[in-house]
C-alpha cells in the first residue's frame, strides 16, 4: 500500500475550511488512524470501557505540560531518566511493514477509541516488533514489542 505523507496528524473534531473544489482529481489523501491490533493487543481496554479497540478510530492526543519546557519519548523504556517526570508509558507504535511509512510514536497503554468512523485499513496503529542482527540479540529480544514512556522537565 501506499499514500500521500508518512506521519500522522492530529486532526481537530470541528476543522475550519479555506476554499476547496469537491472535484475528483489527482491529490494526496488522509484519512483517520485507526486501531489493527488484530493479532496482538498489548493495551488495556479499561479507558473504553472494557470494549475492544480492534478497528476503531483512534482519537488524538496532544502533550502539553505546564511549567515545563522539554518533552522526550523514550522508546525501549518503561521509566524515565532521574530528574524527569512520568507524562504516561505505553508501546512504541506506527504503521506496518507493507503500508505508507509513519512516525514512530508512543501510545498510550490504555488508548481510547474515537466516536465514529468505519473501518477503512488505511492508516493504522501496529505494534513494533524488535528484529534483531543490526540491534544485538542478546539485548534486544527478536519478536518483542517495544515499550516506550513520555518523560518532562
Amino acid at each position: 500500500m501506499s499514500g500521500s505523507a508518512s506521519n500522522y496528524l492530529c486532526l481537530p473534531e470541528h476543522p475550519q475550511w479555506n476554499t476547496y473544489r469537491m472535484k475528483n482529481q489527482i491529490s494526496g489523501t488522509i484519512y483517520g488512524v485507526e486501531y489493527e491490533l488484530e493479532y496482538i493487543n498489548l493495551f488495556s481496554e479499561a479507558n473504553n470501557g472494557g470494549n475492544p479497540l480492534q478497528d476503531n478510530p483512534a482519537p488524538c492526543a496532544v502533550c502539553y505540560v505546564g511549567g515545563r519546557s522539554t518533552v522526550i519519548m523514550l522508546p525501549a523504556k518503561t521509566q524515565c531518566l532521574d530528574g524527569w517526570t512520568t507524562e504516561y508509558q505505553g508501546y512504541l507504535v506506527s504503521n506496518a511493514d507493507g503500508y505508507q511509512a509513519t512516525t514512530y510514536i508512543c501510545w498510550d497503554e490504555a488508548p481510547e477509541v474515537a466516536v465514529g468512523g468505519i473501518n477503512q485499513n488505511k492508516a493504522s496503529i501496529f505494534h513494533i516488533e524488535v528484529h534483531c542482527g543490526s540491534l544485538p540479540c542478546s539485548v534486544y529480544g527478536n519478536g518483542k514489542e517495544l515499550a516506550c514512556v513520555v518523560c518532562s522537565k
